[in-house]
């Protein structure tokens, strides 16, 4: 098992291997910048979705799990064996103009200490109640739980022309204003296990800062995104996606 985000060097093996995510280590600005722009809110972060990430790199596979998984210690997924998985980017956008600063997650000392989860099987920490992954019904009961656990915050996309990193890292962990943290479809949790879901049109659901943990001032820009899917019969073939696993 290995970290994507934390090598440049595991990326491009990635990348090598699978032929499908794009390099990361360099900042890019995004046409989606001029729908968060960054605005006065009084020094502090406003965090949301970038909608076109979340929409286009949305798929359905299937994925073999075996019990020794940290996906079934974390209850990511629902049982052993093939779990059909609905997964999505998520990136993050800092649009307001302060720095969302989380800080390093072994410091006791750190106000953000205690929503911090350690986590034995992938040997690094969480952040408790920062997302919910949801499938939805159409009269928006819960079809499909999700259980994305393990984030670092950190700086990996840029969104504007003019402000620089402020360097958050894992063992430091924060986004600037400004600026993006991206977490893979491939990343181990970036999905919805719906396993056995009937055929029909759903809502996916996502909401981040989830538990209200960081302050986000006048919060303009929503953490909640929507769009909705058909899911086929859970009968037919969907592509099979047993790479290596990957952890953020």
């Amino acid at each position: 098992m290995f970290t994507l985000k934390k090598s440049v060097a595991l990326v491009v093996g990635l990348v090598a291997l699978l032929g499908i995510i794009p390099f990361v280590a360099k900042a890019v600005r995004t046409d989606v910048s001029r729908d968060f722009p960054v605005y006065n809110n009084h020094g502090k972060p406003d965090l949301t979705v970038d909608p076109k990430r979340f929409v286009n790199q949305m798929e359905i596979i299937d994925r073999l799990f075996d019990a020794s998984s940290c996906e079934i210690a974390e209850g990511s997924v629902g049982g052993t064996g093939y779990r059909r998985l609905l997964r999505f980017d998520t990136v993050l956008i800092n649009g307001g103009d302060g720095d969302l600063v989380v800080g390093s997650p072994t410091d006791p000392n750190n106000p953000y200490h205690s929503v911090f989860i350690y986590s034995p099987c992938h040997m690094h920490y969480h952040i408790i109640g920062f997302s919910n992954y949801q499938l939805l019904n159409l009269d928006r009961t819960i079809a499909a739980q999700g259980h994305k656990q393990a984030f670092c915050l950190e700086d990996l996309l840029k969104y504007t022309n003019d402000n620089k990193s402020s360097g958050y890292v894992c063992a430091f962990q924060g986004i600037t204003t400004g600026w993006a943290d991206w977490y893979f479809k491939q990343l181990s949790g970036q999905w919805i296990d719906i396993t056995g879901v009937p055929e029909g049109d759903y809502i996916v659901h996502v909401e981040i800062n989830a538990a209200h943990t960081f302050d986000e001032g006048a919060n303009r820009y929503s953490n909640v995104i929507e769009t909705t899917i058909h899911i086929p019969d859970p009968r037919n073939k969907v592509t099979i996606d047993n790479s290596p696993a990957a952890t953020d």
